[in-house]
């Protein structure tokens, strides 16, 4: 009976060093949040133009402009971060072509850079191409005897594979620029 009562001891105290020393586990971080869209009018005039004014149909089409009606940039992301006060709110422009689909996300700091040809190797095609040189210029692509044939990828399940549901908001910096987009937590 002494032996069994001393293993039990042992055991007890081998388990309650090992939780000891496991401590708690770290919290994921909290997912992106949706702030919500932005009075471009407003920050205008809080950098000293009269007003904001759309000239197109695309969300790069609109412009801070003087009471002279002299246009300058706007940028969304000092937007964000001017209408929510926060430096961790950036700019997510939906569609590219509506220009009402530009909104603000509260998120962390880490940016991951998605690997296409890891995504699209990874579902099975040969390989990752960019036939163009906009953001949604990037395909998957499967080579065969017959020629390659090409796929859409989906940025936002592509962030969320390549980082194992870690990043949850996909976003781009300029859509001019193929390379710029980001994964975000």
């Amino acid at each position: 009976m002494r032996s069994v009562s001393k293993f039990l001891l042992a055991l007890l105290v081998g388990l309650a060093g090992v939780l000891a020393a496991a401590g708690p586990a770290s919290a994921s971080p909290p997912p992106p949040t949706d702030l919500g869209g932005l009075d471009l009018g407003a920050y205008c005039r809080s950098i000293g133009y009269a007003d904001a004014t759309l000239t197109g149909s695309t969300a790069y089409d609109w412009h801070c402009v003087s009471a002279g009606g002299q246009q300058g940039d706007l940028a969304f992301d000092a937007a964000c971060r001017w209408t929510y006060s926060s430096d961790h709110a950036v700019d997510r422009i939906g569609d590219f072509y509506d220009a009402t689909s530009v909104r603000c996300w509260l998120v962390q700091p880490d940016v991951v850079t998605p690997d296409f040809a890891e995504y699209c190797t990874g579902k099975g095609y040969s390989d990752a191409a960019l036939l163009g040189t906009t953001v949604y210029d990037w395909h998957c692509v499967q080579y065969s005897r017959a020629g390659p044939t090409y796929y859409d990828i989906d940025i936002a399940t592509a962030c969320t594979t390549l980082t194992h549901g870690y990043a949850k908001l996909d976003r781009f910096v300029n859509f001019h620029d193929a390379s710029t987009w980001q994964c975000r937590v």
